[in-house]
């Protein structure tokens, strides 16, 4: 009997995994049909990619919709949602021998009363409609992609598309053609064949023609948009027509057969682009100050079309001052660099002592890549310099110029000399003595930095790089001191009460913030720790000294010495009438022609005949039109297709929309010219106060 049960429980659980296989095989043709559509459509893929899609169309469903359905779980089930069973299914599972009297006759029961047919869980059923959704609305995007042109191109104010493209159309008299593409060795790609004209091929690539005629013909010739002729090969039997050909540019050809002339195929070279460097550290321009280590990080980023084939870091070392600066140029190679990949993260930590480098000396160097083409690229150049302590240390330039700055600066000074002179002394003194020395140059530190703070308006230890923080104010007053703080003007208001620009009081905080941070060190008894921070505080203070020194060139105007014998004589000769001469701008003439000949369509559009004048104006159109098309055959190919068409009054109406197209994109793209302005810098400066003033009134 139980037999009979488990047949029921198995027949169920394989029509539930049928119907959740079936969903998760809809599920798989829903991605593959919109995946294959919209590859063909910007890709213009082959069927070679369709197995690619099913497959990975396959396992995305399998793994976001199956879930394995077992024996317990149908029995589960049923037990939970069907009533008849009466919660008595899983005892099908139990073997006979272990079923009792009282579960054999439930067994008995359950099997004369269950139904013959057992409605799906509700799951199944949603995976199921959700499956026939995706499928059903796969199939409509997939069939509206395919009635939207492919490859849409904008083409000036219209928008030229691939259904109005002409479709390259061969000679009647070549049944076959074969293109073999020859990339050049620096690309490091392979050679390919194709069965159309329009070529596209790496600069400096090789193509041959190889064209096979229907019938035996007298000649074949390639004729380019550049005036240049190419004859073709015949073979014995003048069928088979060979002849190859470097790219050296972009531009477009024809195919003639005896007399007979092709329309315009296009050839775009893809061009070699250049190394790209990018240095992400040091910067531009860096310091090593005192006390730092001699070193520098040098970390650059190389990318490369088809492959970088070689880097360096070529490096120039300034030593001395004055006319006795000496140059000593090096190049410096990255390590584990292996040539051949199209990116590279390079990194080379330079050891300055290891150039032999000093304090006051300058390195100068800048990076470079070579590709596989031996094309080279430089980066900008980098300065790294070593702060020269013995010329910061001295007094030279503070004794002139306006003295608007805080006169404290030796005593800058004298602390770092007293903190270098406890350094040397450390092995000779007591652990107490070297503590307690360290101590007092924290307090020295202490008080310079609150005597310059002094000119931030910062009157107290508090007040130093933060807020003034005023004691026994209620939360009340708080709350409307910030209204009150937009009208009324405060004294003691430390961004307010000095009399330094804005860059001055951002040096001078500068400088604070390096003299706590040495005051920081002092304190904790590191004194060689706050050496740089006391160097860096000493050059911040030097540089606000000689920021006020202001050197003026004398100027004069050199004028051409007068005749005292003409003078008052009357005589006019030699004196001419001025004379204003216009010339006339190449492309506004051009913009004319183009004006011009879209007119003309316009008339043809509208059914009117046009005279020979009109067809001249289309003919010089076309002129510019090939032009365009010899650098950007892509875009202007159709164009100037679409204008031989109508010359040869053989057109229709897409051909009329191709053309306006064409010329209204040539008119809107137009090349700036410089203009000069009508309003001066005064003129300009006073419009902007009154556009604010009236923003204020408003």
């Amino acid at each position: 009997m139980a037999e009979r049960g488990e047949h029921i429980i198995v027949q169920l659980r394989r029509g539930w995994t049928n119907r959740m296989l079936w969903s998760c095989v809809l599920l798989a043709a829903s991605f593959l049909v919109v995946s294959v559509a919209i590859f063909l459509m910007i890709f213009d893929g082959k069927a070679i990619w369709i197995p690619v899609f099913a497959g990975i169309s396959g396992i995305l469903s399998y793994l976001l919709f199956y879930s394995p359905i077992t024996a317990t779980d149908v029995a589960s089930y049923l037990d939970k949602f069907l009533p008849a069973a009466e919660d008595s299914a899983s005892l099908w599972l139990k073997p006979e021998q272990e079923l009792n009297y009282f579960e054999q006759r439930q067994i008995s029961k359950l099997e004369k009363q269950f139904p013959a047919e057992v409605e799906m869980p509700a799951i199944l059923r949603r995976k199921w409609k959700v499956a026939l959704s995706a499928f059903g609305a796969a199939v409509l995007v997939a069939t509206m992609i395919f009635f939207i042109p492919r490859n849409v191109q904008g083409v000036g104010e219209g928008m030229v598309k691939e259904s109005t493209k002409p479709r390259e159309v061969r000679l009647p008299g070549i049944s076959e053609v074969a293109i073999n593409i020859k990339p050049p060795a620096y690309t490091g790609r392979s050679a390919r064949r194709q069965n159309v004209f329009q070529i596209q091929a790496e600069e400096g690539g090789e193509v041959r023609w190889t064209l096979k005629t229907s019938l035996p013909a007298d000649s074949m010739m390639l004729m380019f948009n550049d005036s240049t002729v190419l004859r073709l090969r015949p073979s014995k039997d003048s069928m088979t027509w060979s002849v190859a050909m470097p790219i050296r540019k972009s531009g477009f050809y024809q195919v003639k057969l005896e007399e007979e002339i092709s329309g315009f195929y296009s050839i775009e070279m893809i061009p070699d682009e250049l190394p790209e460097i990018s240095v992400h550290a040091p910067a531009s321009n860096s310091t090593i100050e005192p006390g730092m280590a001699y070193r520098t990080m040098v970390d650059v980023s190389v990318i490369d079309d088809y492959g970088i084939s070689a880097t360096s870091l070529f490096a120039t070392i300034a030593s001395g001052s004055g006319e006795s600066v000496a140059f000593r140029e090096q190049r410096i190679p990255f390590v584990g660099f292996k040539p051949g990949k199209l990116r590279y993260e390079l990194k080379k930590l330079i050891d300055l002592s290891q150039l032999k480098m000093e304090a006051g000396d300058e390195l100068y160097f800048y990076i470079s890549a070579t590709d596989n083409r031996n094309n080279e690229r430089r980066s900008d150049i980098f300065i790294v310099r070593i702060e020269d302590t013995a010329q910061l240390m001295s007094l030279e330039g503070l004794s002139t110029g306006i003295d608007l700055k805080p006169e404290f600066f030796r005593s800058q000074r004298q602390i770092i000399i007293e903190t270098e002179q406890l350094l040397k002394d450390q092995g000779n003194i007591t652990r107490d003595v070297f503590n307690n020395k360290s101590n007092d140059l924290g307090t020295d530190q202490k008080l310079l930095r609150l005597r310059y703070g002094k000119f931030l308006g910062e009157e107290t230890d508090a007040e130093i790089g933060g807020e003034h923080e005023e004691e026994g104010h209620e939360e009340g007053h708080e709350a409307g001191g910030d209204i009150l703080d937009r009208y009324t003007h405060k004294h003691d208001n430390a961004e307010d009460a000095t009399f330094f620009d804005a860059e001055t009081k951002k040096q001078l905080k500068a400088t604070l913030a390096e003299m706590w941070k040495a005051e920081l060190q002092l304190r904790t008894l590191k004194p060689g720790d706050a050496l740089p921070f006391e160097y860096k505080a000493l050059r911040l203070l030097k540089d606000l000294q000689q920021s006020t020194r202001a050197y003026v060139a004398k100027t004069g105007i050199k004028t051409v010495p007068l005749d005292p014998a003409k003078r008052l004589t009357g005589d006019l000769a030699g004196v001419q009438q001025p004379v204003m001469i216009r010339k006339a701008i190449p492309g506004e003439e051009k913009k004319v022609v183009l004006q011009r000949a879209l007119g003309v369509l316009e008339q043809l559009r509208s059914g009117e005949k046009i005279a020979d004048p009109a067809v001249l104006m289309l003919k010089d159109a076309s002129v510019q039109i090939s032009e365009k098309a010899a650098v950007e055959p892509a875009t202007y190919l159709p164009v100037l297709t679409a204008i031989g068409r109508i010359l040869k009054n053989s057109y229709n109406e897409s051909d009329l929309d191709v053309a306006g197209s064409g010329l209204i994109q040539i008119i809107n793209k137009g090349e700036s010219v410089p203009v000069k302005s009508k309003a001066g810098p005064a003129r300009k400066l006073s419009d902007q106060y009154f556009k604010k003033i009236s923003a204020i009134n408003d």
